[in-house]
C-alpha cells in the first residue's frame, strides 16, 4: 500500500465523514492530519496518473492528474507440474501489485485465466 496526503483548506474534524477516491477505486483507509490535510492508503495497482477527490462532510473536492505510480513489474511465473489437459495453476511474481481489496486479471498468451487471486503485492495466482 501507498500512503496519499491531499492538503488544503477547511476538511473540517475528526468527527465529520470522510471519503477519498484515487481515480476509480475508494481508498483503503482514511484519515485526518489536520483541518488542511487528510490522508488516504492505496495499493498500488496499475500505473498512471490519477484524479483525486475528497469528500469531507458535506464538502466535496477533486483535483485531476493529482497522483501518479509506477506500473507493477512482472520478475517470473512458477507453473506447477500437472497434465496436458485441463487447468493448471500459475503464479505470476513480481512487484506493486496492489492490495487484495483490488481486482485483478491475468491473461497467459491470449487467453484470459479462469480465476485469479492476490497473494501479495508481489505475487498473484
Amino acid at each position: 500500500s501507498a500512503s496519499v496526503t491531499v492538503h488544503g483548506a477547511s476538511f473540517g474534524t475528526v468527527g465529520h465523514s470522510l471519503a477519498m477516491r484515487i481515480g476509480q477505486s475508494a481508498c483503503e483507509a482514511t484519515g485526518w492530519t489536520s483541518d488542511s490535510s487528510v490522508v488516504c492508503r492505496t495499493g498500488h495497482g496499475v500505473g498512471g496518473t490519477r484524479r483525486v477527490a475528497v469528500t469531507a462532510g458535506e464538502r466535496v473536492g477533486s483535483l485531476s492528474e493529482a497522483y501518479s505510480f509506477d506500473a507493477a513489474r512482472l520478475s517470473s511465473l512458477t507453473r506447477g507440474n500437472s497434465a496436458s489437459t485441463g487447468s493448471a495453476s500459475v503464479t505470476v511474481h513480481g512487484a506493486g501489485f496492489g492490495s487484495f481489496g483490488m481486482t485483478s486479471g491475468v491473461r497467459v498468451g491470449a487467453s484470459a485465466c479462469e480465476a485469479t487471486a492476490w497473494v501479495s503485492d508481489s505475487s498473484v495466482v
